[in-house]
């Protein structure tokens, strides 16, 4: 496990369907905001109008644009594509898929460019309430990949396994239409019926499972007290780190004060990550200062997130359990306690995603 939960140097962008509102653990949204700053230009012109065309006019073609890059080849291709093409041509999704293909260039599962509709999903996710089947995919490899169900999810209770590769959706070879069109025919209306293909480790022949669909309301942590040999342990489920996490977290906090539990275990199997400063935030209270994880670009310039100077579980009794489930985030987290040597990290290998 530790080539993984050590392995948080690469600077770059990645995307899970979990999303990431302030400085993420993704940075999609920095991608979006790319995105309407560009077509923003786009909408001023036509806003403008043109009465000469049908097609709307493309407006601010060089702000911003790199002096060493010759876009004269792009252009011609745009030109001709206006001018000859028998289809009806929208300039909003020319503009979407030309910046979604130079993202795609890099190569690079977790850099991807998010358009409105994705965006719109993508915020679902992190609030925490959308119709579907309620599992986590990455690209991985160019494959739609299960990183993990959630817990009590339709996709648990169908068999969905982490490390799963999607090949087809009712039918649709998912190669064909891409990550994006597969997570949107995963989802759907809840009771209705999605049949996935699946490649999986140890089968010789692809799995076919149906899922019926529901709402997925997730709620990113719970707790509650067992008792194990007469000694009071608290257990932390945490789902992902998403935007009820902290807050909920600071609940569980002043419970522990008040009823001083034996010790604590923080359950981050099966969680895919989330917000990188909420990680930060939660390790915070189990280490005292210091840095929980630093960042560092291809440029060389590093940062460091530290901590947040809470530490109000610093002196209780700390296990942490991963499987190969959990990733980012909960990679951060479970490799700052490890490190600091604030807790013993007990499991599975993790997935293994260092990149921000």
């Amino acid at each position: 496990m530790n080539d993984n939960i050590h392995s948080f140097k690469s600077h770059r962008l990645r995307r899970t369907l979990f999303p990431f509102g302030k400085s993420v653990a993704v940075v999609v949204l920095g991608i979006a905001v790319l995105y309407l700053s560009f077509f923003a230009g786009y909408l001023a012109g036509r806003q403008s109008g043109s009465s000469q065309s049908n097609v709307p006019k493309v407006v601010n073609t060089d702000i911003g644009k790199p002096k060493d890059v010759d876009f004269s080849v792009y252009w011609e291709v745009w030109n001709q594509i206006k001018d000859k093409t028998s289809h009806d041509i929208d300039p909003a999704k020319m503009v979407q898929g030309s910046i979604a293909g130079m993202v795609a260039s890099l190569g690079d599962p977790y850099t991807v460019f998010m358009g409105p509709a994705e965006n719109k999903r993508f915020n679902e996710d992190i609030s925490g309430e959308f119709g579907g089947i309620g599992v986590e995919i990455v690209q991985k490899n160019g494959l739609p990949t299960v990183v993990a169900p959630l817990e009590d999810s339709p996709a648990q209770r169908a068999g969905l396994k982490s490390g799963d590769i999607i090949v087809e959706v009712d039918g649709t070879k998912t190669s064909e239409v891409g990550f994006d069109e597969t997570i949107n025919r995963i989802r759907g209306e809840k009771g209705t019926t999605v049949k996935l293909l699946l490649l999986r480790e140890g089968n010789d022949e692809p799995v076919t499972i149906e899922v019926v669909r529901d709402v997925i309301v997730i709620k990113s942590l719970q707790s509650e007290y067992r008792d194990v040999d007469g000694k009071k342990i608290l257990h932390v489920k945490i789902r992902q780190f998403g935007k009820d996490t902290e807050s909920l977290f600071e609940e569980v906090v002043k419970e522990v004060q008040k009823n001083k539990p034996y010790g604590i275990v923080v359950d981050l199997r099966n969680n895919p990550g989330g917000y990188l400063e909420t990680s930060v935030d939660l390790t915070s209270y189990f280490v005292d200062g210091g840095v929980v994880v630093t960042e560092k670009g291809k440029n060389g310039r590093t940062r460091e997130y530290r901590t947040t100077s809470k530490s109000l579980l610093k002196n209780y009794r700390l296990v942490v359990l991963v499987n190969k489930g959990s990733a980012s985030a909960s990679e951060i987290f479970a490799g700052a306690i490890q490190d600091r040597g604030q807790g013993k990290v007990v499991g599975e290998k993790t997935f293994g995603k260092g990149s921000v």
